[in-house]
């Protein structure tokens, strides 16, 4: 599932076969160039989706944590895109947090940020850069220092800058890295928790990222790091090689 989206459950209960399509299928199937893409799903908002999109779409939509199972403000959400003669996906964008933000507990929850696909690539530089210069260190990093995205035990998605900053980058490099986000993420919020008290959101970039993981720590991250290699983003910038 943290390789495809699109989960279409058949059957009874206690005997579901479960559909999905990989990331890399959904790309090539898109026939034509869109506007933008919003998805109203969990945990979709990260660099390796946006980067495998960016041929498809000038502008996503998504959100890095999970998504609560009201999901979107549907009732305005089609004025913004249907009303007005240009389409506002930012208006949606904001829309969803405000609908979270006034909410308290555990239903104060969300992430979420829009993303300009145009402005990608001087990202994916910056980036090959200082995965290059900081390789060992993104390898020996300690899960429990990053600022994470996932509940329970999915532990698969972190923040872009968090990672760098933990991998060791010095000062001009994360300033390179955060021109290159202000460049490419035209809107990004969050609440200061995530199911509180599930955790806290302290580092926000707008982009959720795979932590690569030791061949030697575990069997599935082996298997995901070698899928991993396989996507767009990793070929740009070198993350795991």
């Amino acid at each position: 599932m943290v390789k495809s989206i699109g989960q279409d459950q058949v059957g009874t209960s206690g005997s579901y076969v479960s559909y999905e399509i990989e990331l890399v299928e959904f790309a090539n199937a898109i026939p034509m160039k869109l506007d933008y893409i919003i998805f109203d799903a969990c945990l979709m908002g990260g660099i390796e989706v946006a980067y495998e999109l960016r041929d498809k779409c000038d502008r996503i939509g998504f959100s890095q944590t999970e998504v609560l199972a009201e999901g979107m403000n549907y009732t305005t959400m089609t004025g913004h895109l249907l009303k007005n003669t240009v389409p506002d996906p930012e208006a949606v964008c904001k829309d969803y947090f405000q609908q979270y933000i006034k909410q308290s507990g555990v239903y104060q929850s969300a992430t979420i940020s829009l993303i300009d696909c145009r402005k990608l690539e001087q990202l994916a530089q910056v980036c090959k850069s200082i995965f290059t210069n900081h390789r060992s260190g993104i390898m020996s990093i300690r899960m429990s220092n990053v600022q994470q995205y996932y509940t329970g035990n999915y532990r698969y998605f972190y923040d872009l800058l968090s990672i760098v900053q933990e991998a060791g980058a010095n000062a001009q490099e994360l300033k390179s890295l955060e021109d290159a986000l202000a460049e490419c993420v035209i809107y990004g919020a969050h609440t200061p928790w995530f199911m509180e008290p599930e955790f806290r959101i302290l580092t926000y970039s707008g982009f959720s990222m795979y932590l690569p993981r030791n061949y030697y720590t575990a069997f599935y991250f082996e298997e995901l790091n070698d899928y991993y290699k396989t996507l767009a983003w990793n070929k740009a910038t070198g993350l795991i090689i």
